[in-house]
């Protein structure tokens, strides 16, 4: 719990500066526009030169803090690495802030988990004398991260069991509830008790619409097959290029995303205003064209993104792609039954759910973050059926879990180098089901 405070503090912090900067960021675009020749340079400038000091810290101070850092929690709960260490956390916050704030298509809850991570390793290597106990507090400290990144408490906690640990037990339990609950609880103190979205009124769901959302499902693990391939290409060809400095390829994707960013501030980001553009009234006014438009750049510029190397999240994106994905997907059926009322908004937010289970193949995760960011439980067995449907079609085409991939990149990208100063723990052990010996 004390933890869990700690990293409400900080969450909190971190969502409120990213805030005023998104806020900063468009209305400085907005201004640029007066003078378009001067406006394009400088914003080219600008989100180039902060893609890459966000680099430059993670270069400089902590290696460790690129990308999303669940992989590294991951691995460092099956005592494959050594936790991270204090300089993780000024980094994460600090370069989070420039690169996320500049615009790159990134999550907030990347930086958040392992933050919340190195807290509950700081703290717990100070007081507990036993590593199990110690990685119970490592990983409820993730999951209170994951909870102030979305604001929903309950979901973080599913996180830490689902996909941190997969496991299951009472000692987990309570100290993952406990992190979740006081960490959430101090960070609505900080930035007022409100949910991430608003996405319509809780409504009767037709049972003969099963169907339709399961349809959806299949379509969106095949997307999220797909996405998963782009983040490994790009990161792929990001290591062929190492003859070109990391810094200047950091500021060349800052270079594109704020040429994206110059035409449609709302395409870069986070993606939390485009996801809730997404579940409101507005997305009725958007043509499929545009629509479809949005969906291929996100889904693109995410992956694009992550290749930087800056920190920054995978989920938070794939929000407002599986939300417009879930749009077009009702646009599509309209046409082939055109007397059957379909309620677009309740698509979209089953899309957000399904796309994440298609990416991390953490369905219970995914299903309890939209419901608590949406407050749609009302859509529980549409997700169901969808998320079943996508988890199995995006497993049956041979994508692999995205975090699973990232970890054995990581570990592979370490083979050779100094190894974990302490034993690995047992998979028993490392989740606090036994003591060492």
């Amino acid at each position: 719990m004390v933890a869990g405070g700690l990293v409400g503090l900080l969450g909190g912090g971190f969502r409120y500066l990213l805030g005023l900067a998104d806020h900063l960021r468009s209305a400085l675009i907005v201004q640029a526009h007066v003078a378009p020749v001067y406006g394009v340079c400088a914003t080219l400038l600008a989100v180039g030169t902060a893609a890459a000091l966000a680099r430059w810290m993670v270069v400089r101070f902590a290696p460790i803090a690129a990308g999303s850092g669940v992989q590294h929690v991951e691995a460092m709960m099956r005592g494959e690495v050594r936790p991270a260490g204090a300089a993780v956390i000024p980094v994460k916050f600090i370069g989070g802030l420039l690169a996320i704030g500049a615009g790159l298509a990134l999550g907030r809850e990347g930086p958040t988990v392992q933050m919340g991570s190195t807290i509950g390793t700081l703290l717990s290597r100070s007081v507990l004398p036993n590593a199990p106990d110690r990685m119970v507090v490592d990983a409820a400290g993730a999951g209170a991260g994951l909870a102030v990144a979305f604001n929903a408490p309950i979901g973080g906690s599913i996180f830490v069991f689902e996909e941190l640990t997969r496991s299951f037990t009472p000692r987990l339990v309570i100290a993952t509830i406990g992190a979740a609950a006081v960490a959430v609880a101090v960070m609505r103190l900080m930035l007022g008790d409100h949910q991430e979205f608003s996405a319509g009124t809780p409504t009767y769901q037709p049972i003969g619409q099963l169907p339709l959302f399961l349809g959806l499902g299949a379509l969106l693990g095949l997307a999220g097959a797909g996405y998963n391939a782009l983040t490994l290409g790009f990161l792929i060809v990001a290591d062929r290029l190492s003859a070109i400095p990391s810094l200047v390829r950091a500021a060349a994707i800052g270079v594109v995303v704020g040429a994206a960013g110059w035409f449609a501030p709302a395409l870069i980001g986070g993606g939390d205003v485009l996801a809730q553009g997404m579940l409101s009234d507005i997305s009725a006014h958007l043509a499929t064209t545009s629509l479809a438009l949005i969906f291929v750049a996100r889904l693109v510029l995410g992956p694009v993104c992550y290749a930087a190397g800056t920190p920054g999240g995978l989920f938070a994106p794939l929000l407002a792609v599986g939300a417009t994905f879930g749009l077009l997907y009702v646009r599509v059926v309209d046409l082939w039954l055109p007397g059957v009322p379909l309620p677009p908004i309740a698509f979209a937010v089953v899309g957000m759910a399904a796309l994440f289970t298609a990416v991390v193949r953490a369905p219970l995760t995914g299903m309890m973050l939209t419901i608590e960011m949406t407050g749609r439980a009302d859509l529980a067995l549409a997700m169901l059926f969808a998320c079943l449907s996508a988890a199995v079609v995006a497993t049956a085409v041979g994508s692999e879990p995205i975090y699973d991939s990232l970890r054995c990149r990581m570990l592979a990208a370490m083979n050779g180098s100094s190894g974990p100063v302490e034993k690995p723990l047992s998979a028993v052990q490392a989740v606090g089901l036994a003591t060492p010996g």
